[in-house]
């Protein structure tokens, strides 16, 4: 047994719900049941009762979810430990996000783990490009945000991290679609309310007008917003629909674990997300060996794996 195997196991434990688990750990359903069922093949029994699409932690289960926290805890320290005693950079780190800021938290959270002296400043910004501090290290954005800033007098290097799909948020309370659906065709949404995100950068824009108006209308708003929380609330409520990236995705499910994500028909509404630094700014040393850090980790990261590339229905 590894220890991806104990993680799986003690999500399950937490969600008893085989798709919303898949989901949460971003891997596919049938891995999840595989990888469960050859823990239960290893430790000689079952851990879970079946009943239908629903499953429940037995006795034999939670017995063990006990020692598997406890071994999988103790694991992880001593891999903290032994990772942290390599490394004694100190200093501090500035990033902007343009994007969503948990397109790169998981990303921090390793790195913190092996540089625990490191000061990470993360804002979630919406202040214009002039605006932007001198002392900021990074600009976590898009390959739009990459054009504007490659034109200005100051150039910058520019690291493409992953690519993603915008989807459509939608709450079964305000409307239900059969579990097979996975797609759907922005035709049909023409009658429908849209919680959009104001323009308030010469970065940013809500993509979506863009995405109506190539469907032949332009959108009924039922509210503006720049406040993620406000906006999931509105959404979770059943009072109107909205379009974002997937890698709002783990976050939207926290504040509404009900809701589904489809994606849209004959559109492509992929994404770069990309980390920025200038090329003529001096970099502390902790900047340079978190940029160093940043490209590793996307790198061997299979982003298929990353929490913002779940599937598009549950």
């Amino acid at each position: 047994m590894d220890m991806k195997q104990l993680e799986y196991f003690l999500v399950l434990c937490e969600q008893e719900h085989m798709s919303s688990s898949a989901a949460f750990i971003g891997i596919s359903q049938p891995a999840l049941s595989k990888s469960i069922s050859n823990l239960e093949r290893e430790v000689g029994t079952r851990l879970f009762d079946r009943r239908g699409n629903a499953i429940k932690l037995n006795d034999y289960g939670r017995n063990f979810a006990i020692y598997a926290k406890k071994a999988l805890d103790n694991l992880q320290n001593g891999l903290r430990i032994v990772k942290q005693a390599r490394y004694d950079t100190c200093g501090e780190i500035r990033i902007v996000c343009h994007a969503f800021a948990d397109c790169i938290t998981d990303c921090v959270l390793a790195y913190t783990e092996l540089n625990p002296k490191i000061k990470i400043t993360l804002g979630q910004s919406r202040d214009k490009d002039e605006e932007l501090a001198d002392q900021t290290d990074f600009v976590l954005g898009t390959q739009n945000e990459a054009i504007m800033l490659s034109k200005k007098e100051q150039a910058w290097f520019i690291h493409p991290l992953f690519e993603e799909q915008h989807c459509l948020f939608i709450s079964p309370r305000y409307r239900r679609y059969p579990e097979e659906t996975s797609e759907l065709a922005m035709e049909d949404l023409k009658d429908d309310f849209f919680i959009e995100m104001p323009d308030v950068t010469v970065f940013y824009s809500d993509i979506t007008y863009k995405i109506c108006r190539a469907a032949g209308f332009s959108p009924k708003i039922f509210c503006s917003t720049e406040d993620f929380i406000t906006k999931m609330r509105f959404v979770d409520a059943g009072k109107a629909i909205c379009i974002l990236p997937e890698c709002c995705l783990r976050v939207a499910r926290r504040l509404s674990p009900d809701i589904r994500t489809f994606s849209i028909k004959n559109y492509n509404t992929s994404r770069q997300v990309s980390l920025m630094r200038r090329k003529e700014s001096l970099m502390s040393e902790a900047a340079l060996d978190f940029w160093d850090f940043v490209q590793d980790y996307f790198t061997h990261q299979t982003h298929g794996e990353e929490p913002s590339s779940w599937e598009n229905s549950f």
